[in-house]
């Protein structure tokens, strides 16, 4: 069942809360924020060179996501982590979760610091984001590498997709910890989120045609045990775009990177230095 649409007065009470707490310097808060198209998205900028932005996993944030993996991008690169809308310290005044509206933040993001040109590696919905980011702006995404992406639901994975009020407590208590502007009770936002990207009109879903468009250098890394996005789903990606390599990682679940940090950040590094 879809969430109803947020009334405008949930809406401005958001943003409200979102303006109160960005205004202030939280404890631990080394990075900051930055106004990307109406919305406030957290960063941290790590390391020194070409810039590579960073976009994690839904339900996640940025430092847990790519801080294992710092100690050897950051050799090479100027890592911009990069928390997604509604997640970790960025807000979502909108309430609005599409992949689509994440792709215009990254775009916005990128003119608001006026970068032309960057590398990235996206994670899940990260990478989801990314295969419409490089659709629409070609010119900014110098290369990419993608960690379990898809560009559909498999029915499959459906299962995987749990009602809020259906979720154990351990699950609960990740959401409560997604973001840190909105407070605990933010979860059931992050949650009914989640479980409606089951649905068949999620955007998450695209032809998978377009993806011929994409030109920028692609590394898709992916598990052959993910129970959401299962190995045939990569391949699909490997055919399709058409400048692209395909690693595929045995016995591994879902976001290689969460089990081989390193390896994927030296799998990034080696082949954005091919490009």
């Amino acid at each position: 069942m879809f969430t109803p649409a947020p009334m405008l007065q949930d809406i401005e009470l958001l943003s409200s809360i979102s303006k109160l707490f960005l205004g202030m310097k939280r404890s631990g808060w080394r990075g900051e924020t930055i106004d990307a198209g109406g919305v406030n998205l957290y960063y941290e900028s790590h390391g020194k060179g070409e810039p590579l932005l960073c976009l994690h996993n839904f339900s996640s944030n940025s430092r847990d996501r790519f801080y294992p993996l710092l100690p050897v991008l950051s050799k090479s690169y100027t890592c911009y982590l990069i928390d997604l809308r509604g997640h970790g310290r960025s807000d979502n005044p909108t309430n609005d979760w599409s992949k689509e509206q994440f792709s215009r933040d990254i775009i916005a993001f990128c003119r608001a610091l006026g970068l032309d040109s960057a590398l990235f590696l996206a994670a899940s919905s990260g990478a989801m984001t990314m295969l419409r980011v490089a659709r629409y702006a070609p010119s900014l995404v110098k290369a990419m590498v993608i960690d379990s992406g898809t560009y559909r639901i498999p029915a499959s994975a459906q299962k995987y997709y749990k009602d809020p009020d259906s979720l154990s407590p351990k699950l609960k208590e990740y959401y409560k910890k997604a973001n840190e502007i909105y407070g605990e009770s933010y979860w059931r936002e992050l949650a009914q989120a989640f479980y409606n990207f089951r649905l068949p009109d999620c955007d998450i879903n695209i032809p998978l045609e377009s993806l011929r468009e994409i030109v920028s250098p692609t590394l898709i890394v992916h598990g052959d045990r993910d129970i959401f996005f299962p190995v045939d789903i990569a391949v699909d990606l490997k055919m399709t775009i058409p400048n692209s390599e395909l690693s595929v990682f045995p016995n591994t679940q879902h976001i290689v990177m969460e089990f081989y940090p390193e390896r994927v950040a030296e799998m990034a590094t080696d082949f954005f230095r091919k490009q």
